[in-house]
């Protein structure tokens, strides 16, 4: 074997395993003995899981931090707007990079980035976003949304946009329909949306809702056109934050298209609780989609950081167990069986978003997989660790050891 794991404790079984890795591939996997390889890690029944996803993030504008007074959603939208002008491919690639440098050191081997596609920038931070993904290339894969901040229902010119996003390495047709001026407006983009995606045969991928009002309910407009193109399982609505203010009845009503359109629903708690409700009076509503009711009705759920360091979110550190702990939090999570869901949201959730066949710690799949210096997935969430140890194919990437050492001479 070119590597062996010994004493490993996987995130599916409750038994510790040894692993054989050969050319990249997990060959077996079994609690007898097994010979060390050239290279013999002792994992010490730590949890070995597979590499995490970033589900819905936003390269463009990671780590802008300035002086920025921005306390609703709309005054950091117009910050931004203001900011990307003057941004080029150098700046982009340069903030990019210590990003994505942060998502390997936790184990992330895939991330989404929405990209401002409008007007005043065209396509100038699609050309940055695409250098980066292109260095990162293999070790961080990153796919591309191309994101109409500014709408499309009534701005033909953005939408001639769109397509030129499509043609020139976009990935992922975006939208986010909320931003129209009502209803109908949010029907006409979700069409038009729908119109590109099929003509490029792309997943289609919106910010959904991202309103304190309940009218807005985009979502079931989204859910219907889904079904109505057949296109199940292949459409991700993310943020979904007027659903904390939709009454039961709404709620019900919504809930069965969501699921018979194989709809994902990509949860940005970190945001969302410092965005939302910013004008509410009490009670305050803080945007948080009905996470347990989703996953309960067998809802592909996934959570993601959306935002680092910028004006729409001052903190972030690019590790999905912090998301996680905080959703788990957010959404009552907190029984064995939502725990365990909480926690595969931005794992096996996120690889069905992604498409992703070859992924998990199974007997033939590439050997992608984490070392978490835990031995539950409790205790994975309570402490949200960074891996001691990445490895993508076979390949260590990252390597770290956490110790604490106490003086027990010291009084404590």
């Amino acid at each position: 074997m070119d590597v062996t794991i010994h004493n490993a404790l996987l995130d599916k079984t409750p038994e510790l395993v040894n692993i054989g890795i050969q050319n990249g591939q997990i060959v077996k996997i079994t609690m007898d003995a097994l010979s060390s390889g050239e290279q013999s890690i002792d994992a010490q029944g730590r949890l070995v899981i597979p590499p995490f996803f970033e589900s819905h993030f936003h390269l463009d504008n990671t780590l802008i931090w300035g002086d920025y007074k921005t306390h609703d959603l709309s005054e950091a939208i117009e910050a931004f707007s203001r900011a990307k002008v003057d941004m080029d491919t150098a700046d982009i690639v340069r903030r990019s990079t210590e990003t994505l440098r942060m998502c390997l050191a936790n184990g992330v081997f895939w991330l989404r980035s929405h990209v401002d596609i409008e007007h005043d920038v065209q396509l100038k931070l699609l050309e940055g976003v695409k250098a980066v993904r292109e260095l990162f290339a293999g070790i961080v894969d990153v796919q591309i949304v191309a994101f109409p901040q500014n709408g499309m229902a009534r701005d033909p010119e953005t939408v001639e946009l769109m397509h030129a996003a499509m043609e020139n390495g976009a990935d992922i047709v975006g939208g986010i329909p909320h931003f129209e001026r009502d209803m109908d407006d949010a029907a006409r983009q979700i069409e038009i949306a729908f119109q590109i995606a099929n003509k490029y045969d792309a997943d289609i991928d919106m910010h959904v809702d991202q309103k304190d009002d309940p009218y807005w309910q985009s979502l079931e407009l989204l859910a219907q056109k889904t079904i109505e193109e057949e296109y199940h399982g292949r459409v991700n609505a993310g943020h979904c934050c007027s659903m904390a203010a939709w009454d039961e009845k709404i709620f019900q009503r919504i809930l069965p298209k969501v699921k018979e359109a194989q709809l994902t629903i990509t949860t940005n708690v970190l945001t969302n609780l410092i965005k939302q409700g910013r004008a509410d009076p009490p009670p305050v509503r803080r945007g948080i989609p009905r996470l347990a009711d989703l996953i309960n009705a067998g809802v592909n759920v996934t959570c993601a950081t959306d935002d680092m360091k910028n004006m729409f979110y001052p903190f972030g550190t690019m590790n999905p167990l912090e998301v996680v702990h905080i959703a788990a939090h957010a959404g009552y999570l907190t029984t064995k069986d939502l725990l365990q869901s909480a926690f595969e949201m931005p794992l096996y959730n996120a690889a069905r978003l992604f498409h992703v066949d070859d992924y998990g710690i199974v007997e033939g799949n590439t050997a992608n997989l984490l070392i978490l210096p835990v031995n539950s997935i409790v205790d994975a969430i309570r402490f949200h660790p960074s891996p001691t140890l990445v490895m993508r194919a076979g390949r260590v990437l990252v390597q770290t050891e956490v110790q604490r050492e106490i003086d027990l001479s010291i009084p404590i």
